[in-house]
């Protein structure tokens, strides 16, 4: 059981929150959606309704440790570490893993919010996480977006968010056939890019 400390970032599905007592270390929460439908429901029943999905955290964790098992040795640290669920001392349940400093100390900076430049090591890496992990093993991961790249420094990104995609109707052939995967993927990757680029 662990002890929520201070709020670290706000997000719309969560909270990521500092860890009483184990220094380096945060935990996602989930939090009722603003607006849906009028109301303010537990999050795990619009991801139900949504997609599907039971138990969010849950489904994850499950994806997590699937692309790390697909990971290269070399290219695990690009991907935030997570510990597993843990039941909080209010009664909630978190995912628990790493924080994510910058070189100065700092929590580390998503793309979406960088101002410096970033080295060419940086991309190179991405690219590499691209076709060695995602492309090579069929992985339909939909969390390649700036938002869920942090920036350890400008040369080491870090991947924070691990959604696969979810056949939510039936028929869904495309979500298991290599070559639609692999297209889904080289999108994903592209946009980001072309996004970095201007930014």
């Amino acid at each position: 059981m662990i002890e929520l400390g201070p709020l670290l970032v706000q997000g719309g599905w969560c909270q990521i929150l500092a860890v009483q007592g184990q220094p380096g270390m945060c935990a996602k929460v989930l939090i009722p959606k603003r607006r849906f439908k009028g109301t303010r429901p537990d999050p795990d029943i619009i991801v139900k309704k949504k997609y599907g999905i039971d138990d969010f955290l849950e489904y994850e964790w499950n994806n997590y440790q699937k692309i790390m098992a697909a990971c290269p040795d070399d290219l695990k640290a690009y991907f935030v570490r997570m510990h597993g669920i843990q039941m909080t001392t209010d009664g909630r349940r978190a995912l628990v893993m790493n924080t994510v400093f910058n070189d100065q100390g700092a929590i580390a900076s998503n793309l979406v919010s960088n101002t410096e430049p970033l080295g060419p090591k940086f991309r190179e890496i991405l690219e590499r996480i691209r076709k060695e992990v995602f492309i090579a093993h069929n992985i339909d991961h939909f969390g390649i977006v700036r938002r869920n790249i942090l920036i350890r420094n400008p040369n080491h990104p870090v991947i924070i968010d691990f959604q696969t995609g979810r056949e939510r109707f039936r028929g869904q052939f495309w979500l298991h056939h290599p070559w639609f995967v692999k297209q889904k993927i080289n999108r994903c990757f592209r946009k980001m890019f072309q996004e970095m680029d201007k930014s």
